[in-house]
């Protein structure tokens, strides 16, 4: 069998495993914005959460995690939209990005002013993101958050986890680096959880961690600037 096919059906096989484990987790739980992050919305629409102004040079799409609201995120696209930036989080269908991952092309399109593009997904937010990381040449990067990519991609990336995330284990994110580019970039926050990525409270089956929520993700965001600002 030639290595494009063994590639698709490897492929389509991750898909459906995600998709499985996808709907695993629908049928279980919600987890709702807490206060804090609602407090931080600036535009929200039946569609999505959007901040900062859609002339900005560049532009961020955020894929939620699975069953997360939108609006759980909202702290990153505060202080992106500070930078001069424009983001968008999308309200994806039942939650799970999974379900329409091409959203994000549908609003590159919606925002023709924006020159470019990085894609953000957090847990399988992020694995959905990176099935449309190639598809638009205004796509200059990914940055995955407690997550990796379904298969391999040849853009720049960087990938945040918590060392003491219950979710999804360091090892997997280990296993992960043969998926990106040799000049991908890791950071480790020691002492971060996989909930804290966003405010939506505790998350089944994750470990505790001393950091906020806002902590960590005031160290991710140090690292998504210095990501691309990286020439």
């Amino acid at each position: 069998m030639k290595k494009w096919s063994i590639r698709i059906i490897g492929t389509i096989a991750a898909l459906l495993a995600l998709l499985v484990f996808a709907f695993m987790i629908w049928a279980q739980f919600d987890y709702d914005a807490s206060p804090q992050a609602i407090s931080y919305v600036e535009t929200a629409t039946p569609r999505e959460v959007t901040f900062g102004k859609k002339t900005s040079d560049v532009g961020f799409i955020f894929y939620q995690g699975a069953k997360v609201d939108a609006a759980a995120y909202s702290y990153y696209g505060k202080q992106l939209a500070k930078d001069g930036h424009f983001v968008v989080i999308p309200k994806l269908p039942f939650r799970i990005a999974l379900l329409d991952s091409s959203e994000g092309l549908d609003i590159i399109e919606d925002y023709p002013q924006v020159k470019k593009w990085y894609l953000i997904g957090h847990s399988l937010g992020g694995s959905a993101a990176s099935t449309i990381v190639e598809q638009h040449p205004k796509i200059k990067g990914i940055v995955f958050l407690a997550s990796y990519p379904i298969d391999s991609i040849d853009v720049p990336s960087l990938t945040i986890y918590g060392g003491r995330d219950g979710v999804l284990p360091v090892a997997d994110i280990e296993k992960s680096k043969q998926d990106v580019r040799k000049d991908a970039v890791f950071h480790e926050i020691k002492q971060g959880n996989h909930a804290n990525f966003g405010m939506y409270g505790r998350q089944k089956g994750d470990n505790s961690s001393p950091l906020t929520p806002k902590e960590q993700q005031d160290e991710s965001l140090d690292e998504i600037k210095r990501f691309i600002d990286t020439p």
